[in-house]
């Protein structure tokens, strides 16, 4: 493809998820012409230095870049400074662009309110790891998109995670509770087992590396071998040894980790239900 027949997209935001984002389209060589818009010259200092073009909004980008047409756009600005954002867009042509929106609690109807009734749309819910590229992002879409930009979404979102497609926007809620927030509650599980260690008399350094490798050493374990999770527990579960002491507490049906993490994944599609904006 020569430069000109390469679709351009622009992306909004290159804070941290934007410029995680951005890395990971670098780092596959995607067949696109990428532009930045960041409004904070620090970050555009980054994104330049990443390798992109950068600009503080599109009246500059248009200026400088003889552009005639935008293919996607790919929003990664924090909900409150969407409203801004999508000012941007009033005399865009909408027939044939994408809007990609990561906003946790904004809605098609919100977009479709402030923008234009028949925008095509993808909601895009990913986490922390795709700062790295080990995300995971659920995402939905309206349905006008054609067969080509189904492609397209899928390159820019396969780029930086490993995506799962909803059929249904309410869907989102439930990601956004369970890999969305999930690294906080493993990031916390690593917290817990430090400190316990610590109470039993292990050093602090100690106690961190204990808690970290192990968690470690087992994520990689679940990635490298092609057997489940249930399994695992059981190959490591002697009878009568103590993991199975350990895990009659941990398993028990009243106050264990199921009914616990049930708590807290409702507890935060709650919160991320109240979040959602109609606009």
């Amino acid at each position: 493809l020569t430069m000109n027949e390469m679709k351009n997209v622009l992306l909004f935001g290159y804070g941290k998820m934007g410029s995680s984002i951005a890395r990971g389209w670098m780092l596959k060589q995607l067949e696109f012409n990428f532009f930045i818009i960041e409004k904070e010259a620090a970050l555009r200092k980054i994104a330049h230095k990443d390798g992109f073009k950068a600009y503080p909004n599109t009246n500059f980008l248009h200026e400088s870049e003889n552009l005639k047409k935008i293919d996607i756009i790919f929003l990664a600005v924090k909900p409150q400074q969407m409203e801004d954002t999508v000012k941007n867009f009033s005399n865009f042509i909408f027939s044939e662009l994408v809007f990609i929106s990561i906003a946790a609690g904004l809605s098609f109807s919100w977009f479709r309110k402030k923008i234009n009734n028949d925008i095509k749309l993808v909601r895009a819910m990913p986490n922390l790891p795709a700062s790295i590229g080990f995300g995971v992002t659920g995402y939905c879409k309206s349905k006008n998109l054609s067969e080509e930009d189904n492609k397209d979404v899928y390159a820019l979102l396969s780029a930086f995670s490993k995506i799962i497609f909803l059929n249904n926007e309410s869907l989102i809620d439930n990601v956004t509770a369970i890999s969305g927030s999930g690294p906080g509650y493993i990031f916390y599980l690593v917290e817990v087992l430090t400190q316990i260690a610590i109470d039993q008399g292990l050093k602090v350094k100690d106690a961190k590396t204990l808690a970290r490798e192990t968690l470690i050493g087992s994520a990689r374990l679940i990635e490298t071998s092609d057997i489940d999770t249930k399994t695992l527990k059981d190959n490591v579960t002697s009878p009568g040894g103590t993991t199975e002491a350990g895990l009659q507490v941990l398993e028990s049906e009243t106050n264990g980790l199921y009914p616990l993490l049930k708590l807290t994944i409702k507890n935060a599609i709650k919160r991320a239900k109240e979040l959602n904006y109609d606009g």
